[in-house]
């Protein structure tokens, strides 16, 4: 019988704990899908409202690292200029660690057009580090790079 009692706590225990991993994957789910709706709708300010204050970008193959959220801001507010943007993930694979940060990873596609221009296609793999701050998840780091 004490065995029987042992084994239902663990059983508990991983029930919950999983429940718990399951609604941060959702959540920071949520976050990436909030991401890619906002930059498409360039409502950048709440764009930015996703990211830690000094979060860190690697933006493509060429590009250096961007270790300050200021850098990547004038970016991103670059983008509203185009007359068309939209960044597409899929494929995610979310995991969660110690419930307060996230590794994600995922392929995109990016499509932008100038004002009168072409449109343009880039496509690759992205990596996004999310950290739980307050009870909501937040963007600390990405890194994108091209199919090969």
């Amino acid at each position: 019988m004490k065995h029987l009692k042992l084994i239902s706590v663990i059983f508990l225990f991983f029930v919950f704990a999983s429940s718990a991993l399951a609604g941060d994957k959702e959540d920071v789910q949520a976050l990436i899908n909030s991401t890619a709706e906002t930059f498409n709708k360039h409502d950048f300010k709440t764009y930015f409202s996703y990211f830690v204050d000094d979060n860190t970008e690697f933006p493509y193959v060429v590009s250096p690292l961007r270790h300050d959220a200021t850098m990547w801001e004038a970016f991103i507010e670059g983008t509203g200029s185009l007359a068309y943007v939209n960044y597409h993930g899929q494929d995610f694979q979310i995991q969660i660690y110690n419930g307060n940060s996230a590794v994600v990873t995922s392929y995109y596609t990016f499509t932008w057009m100038e004002k009168g221009g072409q449109m343009n296609y880039q496509s690759g793999r992205a990596t996004m580090v999310a950290v739980k701050q307050g009870g909501k998840w937040l963007i600390a780091h990405m890194h994108f790079s091209k199919m090969f």
